[in-house]
């Protein structure tokens, strides 16, 4: 009883709250605050999300929906595409040519596959065989490699986005959290466990260096500044600490707010977004090399904490739905547990 009235606690609190509702260089420019949620579309359905990407170019935005992928045109809110075929997906990375998607599918959990989408026609194209629980996925444009990370392999294979092959396989030093490329052949990927970073060279398929966190520990969430060789990761302690990309040195830059989510950098606005699960998202603008100041907190709704930032329009978009108790024939945990209304699921955009 114990249980229940805890779990019931927290969907009252998540029901209410939905109710409710950096270094510097001269060339770099500065922004103002003003921020502020612009619009909420509706997309609907059932079930969860996994991690967003976003195709400014084609103006869409792409979501898994736990068995299908939706695209979104971000000029008007609306679905127009929805890839099928996919069985309980995670992660999403896009190619640089316009044409090609991949998603992390866990299927069950005793395979795990990378499945090949055609962003024009919206058509599954493959599906390549990874190791068990393929969660994070990162394209690299200079190799074109493809970069899947296993949780229970704690490893990561590597695909030929040319063949749609698996061409190697390398062990990691723990289980593999959020990944991260810099666009020049670097991919980073978070250990949580070990308080660690492993910085893989795409050329060589190695590991090139493993960096400890140290005070850092848990890091969750990564983002980049590619241009300035900068990581961003958020901390079991609730700091958030930037991350030299190329010889590992940590310093903190500022403090999170508990359950921190996805966070992304605008270097265009010369800003670090940081979204999380209370139903806020927090800019911190970059002030020197290794001083950011907390610009502004934006209401936005409970559980919106998957973001992604689009760098071509300065807005961002977060993902959330209205929750409730379980209903169906489950356990007495699952019942009590918040699970997502069917069709409440929206996107929240966020602009000046």
């Amino acid at each position: 009883m114990k249980l229940v009235r805890l779990v019931s606690a927290l969907v009252s609190t998540l029901l209410l709250a939905a109710a409710a509702a950096m270094p510097s260089f001269a060339a770099t420019p500065t922004t103002s605050g003003g921020f502020h949620v612009e619009d909420q579309w509706n997309i609907g359905g059932k079930g969860g999300w996994g991690f967003l990407a976003i195709d400014p170019a084609a103006h869409r935005l792409f979501i898994p929906r736990t068995d299908h992928i939706s695209a979104v045109d971000i000029d008007t809110g609306k679905v127009v595409g929805e890839i099928a075929g996919m069985v309980n997906l995670r992660n999403l990375a896009l190619d640089d040519s316009g044409k090609y998607g991949y998603a992390t599918d866990v299927t069950d959990g005793s395979a795990g596959f990378v499945r090949v989408f055609d962003r024009v026609s919206f058509k599954l194209v493959a599906s390549i065989p990874t190791r068990p629980i393929p969660f994070a996925i990162v394209f690299d444009s200079k190799s074109r490699l493809v970069f899947a990370f296993s949780s229970r392999g704690r490893s990561v294979d590597i695909i030929d986005a040319s063949t749609n092959q698996v061409v190697s396989t390398l062990p990691l030093a723990g289980r593999p959290g959020s990944a991260i490329g810099d666009g020049k052949g670097g991919v980073f990927v978070a250990l949580p466990a070990e308080g660690m970073i492993q910085r893989i060279d795409a050329a060589s398929r190695s590991i090139a260096a493993s960096w400890p966190l140290a005070p850092c520990t848990g890091p969750s969430g990564l983002a980049i500044d590619a241009q300035h060789r900068q990581l961003f990761t958020t901390c079991e302690d609730h700091t958030l600490v930037s991350v030299d990309a190329d010889s590992g040195k940590v310093a903190k830059i500022g403090d999170a707010v508990q359950n921190a989510g996805d966070l992304d950098f605008d270097a265009q606005l010369n800003l670090l977004f940081v979204a999380d699960s209370s139903g806020s998202l927090t800019l911190f603008r970059r002030e020197s090399s290794l001083r950011y100041s907390r610009l502004q907190s934006i209401k936005t709704e409970a559980g919106a904490r998957t973001m992604v930032v689009d760098r071509e329009h300065g807005k961002a978009y977060l993902v959330t739905s209205k929750y409730g108790m379980n209903s169906g024939n489950v356990s007495e945990e699952l019942r009590y547990r918040p699970t997502p209304i069917p069709g409440t699921f929206s996107v929240l955009v966020v602009s000046r």
